[in-house]
């Protein structure tokens, strides 16, 4: 082999034994990435109960039938778990510590008694309650996560759609620690969130990172015609050590390839025009903001745990863009044919919406390892109550969806109805388990719980 053939071949042995290393030149959140993509959660809360009687045509583990309110998830169904027949159990608490079926049920992420208050209770002159006396999971799990992972710069995200107003009908998220009242209100402007959760994410590196990358591609094609021209001019034996550094070189390509889509897709985007958050006719531009903002927070890993509420229980929306002239909340207390048509015509559209706007925008954002952030992230789905003009709690419906998979048998509807173990706190405990924190058994008040995980579902 001539002088200058030796040194185009020291080259590109230089060059194959150093790329392996390109790795540490992404940015750290992008290393973590490739070794696991973090695991979120995020609960979607919808107000008024369902109508029961209208939720599944046909009910069997793995033939079920979702019936019109329900059909936007048919493309999902293979990754989602529909349980049936869940239990709030706030029956059992005392009474003067239990509020009515929509107060208490929308505190239902923080199972806990009810304190002392001036709110009365079914909002009625009388009898008076105030807000639970405990966490809710959503800050739990957010406050266990920044403990484990410092960088995670927000314990958890509080959105909801609708008016600024908060009270004991629309507030979710709950401070705690247990036995102490401290609501979380909730964020409702989601121009103003987004302003706030993102000023501190700079593009630029992200665009930084694949700037290198592409260089290392290029330095990569030099090398690759390098030794291409090298090959005629080579003995038997300086071609098979040719060809081994022929493949190391293709192995640090497909690596290449791997870490270009590893790069965190951590970014800002366009909010658009402003629009008043509070109009009713804008609840929708509200939501669809809050979607995105929820899954690029993830995506660049501001925070894990998001409490994502369509409205506040008693939601008295009016659906125009349904032709509707009646409020959600008046028309769930009548039972009349007439309404619940409309009630279920009101459940397609937010869960539409949700499909548009939550599972959809976290699928359009790539991970490792060839997932997605929607692949990484469970989906809770939750009422305040089974069904509205019964104040209905035996019956709750809760929905998994997003990465279940990684948790449970999807593709499959349960009814807990017939089980000891039905408790809508024990279900809560999966998301623990979900998130790696196996050590919790039980979440919430005893009175509420059966304690033990409701079975079949993993």
């Amino acid at each position: 082999m001539s002088d200058f053939s030796r040194r185009r071949l020291l080259k590109a042995g230089g060059v194959t034994v150093a790329l392996p290393f390109l790795e540490s030149l992404l940015p750290r959140v992008a290393r973590a990435q490739a070794a696991m993509p973090a695991r979120r959660v995020i609960w979607v809360f919808t107000a008024n109960g369902d109508q029961e009687a209208r939720r599944f045509s046909t009910k069997s583990e793995t033939g079920f039938v979702l019936d019109e309110f329900l059909a936007p998830y048919e493309p999902q169904r293979a990754d989602m778990l529909f349980v049936e027949g869940v239990d709030k159990y706030h029956y059992r608490l005392p009474s003067g510590q239990r509020a009515d079926g929509h107060q208490q049920g929308g505190s239902a992420l923080a199972p806990w008694k009810s304190g002392s208050g001036s709110f009365p209770i079914g909002g009625a002159p009388g009898e008076t309650i105030g807000y639970v006396l405990g966490p809710s999971i959503d800050r739990v799990i957010g406050e266990r996560v920044q403990a484990a992972n410092p960088n995670v710069r927000f314990t958890h995200f509080n959105f909801r759609v609708g008016d600024r107003a908060n009270n004991i009908w629309n507030q979710h998220s709950h401070r705690g620690p247990v036995g102490m009242q401290s609501p979380i209100p909730p964020e409702t402007d989601p121009l103003a969130a987004y302003t706030r959760i993102f000023a501190g994410v700079d593009p630029a590196a992200r665009d930084a990172a694949l700037r290198r990358l592409r260089m290392r591609q290029s330095a990569l094609d030099v090398v690759k015609a390098e030794l291409a021209e090298l090959g005629p001019k080579l003995s038997a034996d300086d071609k098979r050590r040719l060809d081994q550094h022929t493949e190391s070189v293709r192995e640090i390509e497909r690596s290449l390839g791997g870490m270009a889509a590893q790069v965190p897709q951590c970014t800002t985007f366009a909010t658009g025009a402003t629009f008043d958050a509070y109009s009713q006719d804008k609840w929708w531009d509200a939501g669809r903001l809050f979607g995105k903002i929820s899954a690029m927070a993830f995506a660049c890993d501001l925070t894990r745990s998001i409490n994502f509420n369509w409205s506040g229980n008693t939601s008295d929306r009016v659906y125009r863009e349904l032709g509707h002239t009646d409020g959600h909340h008046t028309m769930s207390h009548d039972s009349s044919a007439a309404s619940f048509t409309k009630i279920r015509q009101i459940h397609r559209l937010l869960h539409q919406r949700t499909v548009d706007g939550i599972y959809n925008e976290l699928k359009a954002i790539p991970e490792g390892n060839g997932t997605s952030v929607y692949d990484n992230t469970l989906v809770m789905h939750w009422s305040e109550l089974s069904q509205g003009d019964t104040h209905g709690n035996s019956n709750n419906l809760v929905m998994f969806g997003g990465g279940a998979k990684k948790l449970f048998r999807t593709g499959r509807y349960v009814n807990l109805a017939s089980q000891n173990r039905k408790s809508f706190s024990d279900l809560l405990v999966y998301c623990f388990h979900f998130m790696g924190f196996t050590d919790v058994q039980s979440f919430g008040d005893p009175l509420l719980s059966q304690g033990g995980l409701p079975p079949g579902l993993t």
